[in-house]
């Protein structure tokens, strides 16, 4: 079998304004017709899909575990559309199912697939596809895309793990350049005179000009995080969408931190979306694992072509504990959002008034006229606007608004700068060290996402792969703490870091 032609060029897909969710029983190949889910929110959805009981010989009320490597054929060629686990395994195509109906994608590929006249016989699978890791995904992506000397415009503020991929990988081995750009609103400043429609459409067009300005003959791909790691700025999707789409370049978003249930790029016209099931998704630190969803049928069979190739797909029962993590994902993410945002907003208003810490990063935290900047205030307002219709109803109905005093909850991730001696240090981390080793609740530990809650310091950490010049650009020193708040009690959370906070700098003195 011949490798299908890698290409960056893809159709521009449906207008996504009505999209409802429903998706087909999985099989070795799917065609997504049903209509079984079409009217169910997003956390029936994350219980349902994948999980049906008529799916199941014995009307299980959860996936079947099928750890089989291998599958009986009844003639030469002839089976039930399982041949061997790396290509089909049911249980990675439950898991498969669902992460396409939570990003949104099921629909938009039965668009598609209906709009070029071959909705009855697709045998691509799920608009989803499941990795062994995040990184093994985007290594599909970029490795896919942009290999052999292909051009890639990423965000400036990105995952160390994307940036030691994109510059010592796909850079040193596939001849891939890498132009980092920064795509967000952070260092906006108000001109005098300027009408409130001028100042956005100027912000909006000072990306713009950045984002056109990386772009060459040979890129194949613009990748952005949002929020972003570390820093957790925010960019604008639909904006970049239509840059994208101009030059008939994919759009990939991470949405690790927002996950699908705050957000869902591909319904803002990204075109493929990447996450690392290790974190939010799964959400129970105990597994390892990657996705890669897209509702383009080109992309779709040249990247499940990949996938069986380079063989870098979770075992079935890493399969199976990401669908139960999934499960509780709605309900964890609002707890995740609330306990941020109460971390975020002490921080905010009592730890910077005392001079314990520099700035906050939180992208629904509201710090006030007094205090907000240009660039805060369209960062939140942005917040507010890519939020997914699930999470924006839910937030509605417990009396959340884009303008809600202290702000409103957007995923678990929490930044900040201790405010030590050693200000944009790329040595002297010493405060905020004493600061994570004070912690009680917080465990100082990589990764993110997990029900308990986690801390670390990216200099020495996540992002000490990143080039000095560049990590100080960024604002990533010493004085850099990046939280992962859990779903524990929230007091008890702002108590952990009060303590710890003021034990670190009575120290310092």
């Amino acid at each position: 079998m011949s490798p299908p032609e890698l290409t960056s060029a893809i159709p521009t897909p449906p207008s996504p304004l009505d999209v409802q969710h429903h998706q087909n029983p999985h099989s070795a190949v799917p065609t997504p017709t049903s209509t079984h889910h079409k009217h169910f929110s997003f956390a029936t959805r994350s219980l349902h899909v994948g999980s049906e009981p008529s799916l199941s010989s014995s009307s299980d009320v959860i996936p079947e575990l099928h750890l089989s490597t291998t599958y009986r054929q009844s003639k030469v060629g002839k089976h039930k559309g399982f041949e061997y686990t790396r290509s089909a395994n049911p249980t990675r195509l439950a898991l498969e199912r669902l992460l396409a109906s939570l990003e949104g994608a099921d629909v938009l590929l039965e668009r598609n697939l209906r709009a070029e006249g071959r909705a009855d016989s697709w045998e691509g699978g799920p608009a989803a596809l499941a990795f062994s890791s995040g990184s093994a995904a985007t290594a599909t992506v970029v490795g896919g895309l942009a290999g052999q000397g292909g051009h890639v415009v990423s965000v400036a503020d990105v995952y160390g793990g994307t940036s030691r991929y994109m510059v010592q990988v796909a850079g040193t081995l596939q001849g891939a350049q890498t132009t980092f750009v920064d795509m967000s609103y952070s260092g906006t400043e108000p001109v005098q005179g300027e009408s409130e429609e001028q100042r956005r459409k100027r912000e909006d067009d000072d990306i713009v000009a950045r984002v056109e300005a990386a772009i060459q003959p040979n890129t194949k791909l613009i990748w952005a995080e949002t929020p972003t790691n570390p820093i957790l700025n925010l960019v604008p999707i639909a904006l970049i969408s239509r840059v994208a789409k101009a030059h008939s370049i994919p759009l990939v978003i991470d949405n690790t931190f927002a996950t699908p249930y705050y957000q869902n790029p591909l319904l803002l016209g990204a075109d493929i979306v990447v996450h690392s099931l290790t974190k939010y998704l799964n959400g129970h630190s105990d597994v390892l694992g990657g996705a890669l969803i897209t509702p383009s049928p080109q992309l779709l069979t040249q990247f499940r072509f990949l996938q069986n190739a380079h063989g870098a797909v979770p075992a079935p029962f890493d399969a199976m504990l990401a669908i139960r993590g999934i499960k509780t994902l709605s309900l964890r993410a609002r707890q995740h959002g609330l306990n941020a945002l109460a971390v975020a907003r002490w921080l905010q208003e009592v730890a910077v008034p005392a001079g314990l810490v520099r700035d906050v990063r939180y992208p629904g935290l509201n710090r006030g006229e007094a205090v907000e900047t240009a660039g805060q205030r369209r960062e939140r307002e942005l917040a507010w606007e890519q939020l997914s219709l699930d999470a924006k109803a839910s937030l509605v109905k417990a009396g959340f608004t884009r303008d809600s005093q202290g702000g409103f909850p957007f995923s678990g991730m929490v930044s900040f700068h201790i405010n030590s001696n050693a200000p944009q240090s790329q040595e002297d981390s010493s405060a905020a060290e004493r600061f994570l080793e004070g912690l009680e609740l917080f465990s100082l530990a990589e990764s993110l996402g997990g029900v308990e809650s986690l801390a670390e310091l990216p200099l020495k950490m996540t992002h000490a792969g990143v080039p000095a010049e560049r990590r100080r650009e960024l604002g990533i020193d010493g004085e850099l703490v990046r939280l992962s708040v859990g779903v524990e009690d929230g007091e008890d959370l702002v108590k952990d870091v009060e303590q710890s906070l003021r034990a670190a700098l009575q120290l310092a003195k």
